[in-house]
């Protein structure tokens, strides 16, 4: 968390202190601070952009069918957070051409060129913002794709938890009846998925598919529903996620007092002590605030945790 208990006081953490720093909303700042972490900057920092501009995708209700063919195949198929890397990453072969073949190609594929240049505007910002604050330095901002803090931009898990970790508790849990009968829930509240989202047109899921992680949630009178969404495995929840209870004897894991998470005892309890070293490490992180340093700090451990999420979630 950002904020500690201080003798009844509140007083902020190193990461809060770092979060303060950086004028954005809050939750957009620890997601990209942990995409410097965990090597995943590139497509977070894209992630964040595509969240605080206008959508890319235009909207063309003469042409419609047509819009959502072109669209199509931009889209990741269980994630919208992809989605927005998948159109960026596609825009940025263009526009390294000329912003006329960028514009042609926004056209082409019924994408909104103003839209793209917001977020790439918005790109430019966060990463001077990270550069301001030590995490990053001009090398790593003139050569993002290639920095060291960019080697794990391909593992998707990875940062869906880098996404989870900024946007908790803004995490949902999908049941799935044998009828195929489908719920979401976040906490007691039954919401669900927008209907922008590519998750909101699924009639069956993966039994795997149980918690989501989501950017935000829109109410209605009728009811309230969650846009850009994608599936994270429950091992974030235990690293990222609020308070960690390991019920021994019903072998599970309890996280905040209602993410029940079937877990053998021994797997609970070592989570919750590498969860205890991240914290630490993030204090000797914020503390230092200096590139060279966030390099050398254990490494082993950074990579660890990618480990268990990349082979676990894959």
């Amino acid at each position: 968390g950002a904020v500690a208990a201080d003798n009844e006081r509140e007083r902020l953490t190193p990461l809060g202190l770092h979060l303060a720093k950086l004028p954005v909303d809050v939750r957009i700042a620890k997601m990209m601070i942990f995409g410097v972490l965990f090597c995943t900057i590139e497509p977070v920092l894209t992630i964040a952009a595509s969240l605080a501009s206008k959508s890319p995708f235009a909207e063309f209700f003469n042409d419609d069918g047509t819009a959502k063919a072109k669209q199509k195949q931009f889209m990741d198929p269980d994630s919208d957070f992809i989605t927005y890397v998948n159109v960026w990453e596609a825009y940025s072969k263009a526009i390294e051409a000329s912003p006329s073949a960028a514009r042609k190609f926004c056209k082409e594929n019924y994408l909104n060129f103003v839209a793209l240049r917001e977020i790439s505007d918005s790109r430019r910002q966060f990463l001077d913002l990270l550069c301001s604050i030590g995490f990053l330095d001009k090398s790593d901002a003139d050569n993002l794709k290639q920095s060291t803090f960019n080697r794990h931009a391909k593992k998707h898990e990875l940062v869906h938890a880098v996404c989870a970790a900024g946007f908790y508790p803004n995490i949902a849990r999908l049941d799935q009846t044998p009828a195929m009968n489908i719920s979401l829930w976040h906490n007691n509240e039954r919401i669900y998925f927008h209907g922008k989202s590519i998750n909101a047109s699924k009639k069956r899921f993966q039994s795997s598919d149980k918690w989501i992680v989501f950017h935000e949630k829109f109410g209605t009178t009728h009811r309230t529903s969650v846009a850009t969404t994608a599936f994270v495995h429950p091992f974030v929840l235990c690293l990222f996620g609020g308070s960690v209870v390991v019920k021994h004897t019903e072998r599970k894991v309890l996280i905040d007092g209602w993410m029940e998470l079937p877990m053998a005892a021994q797997v609970g309890v070592f989570l919750r002590e590498i969860r205890k070293q991240l914290e630490v490490l993030l204090q000797k992180v914020f503390e230092h605030s200096d590139k060279k340093q966030i390099e050398k700090m254990d490494h082993d451990m950074i990579e660890g945790i990618v480990s268990i999420l990349s082979s676990e979630c894959a």
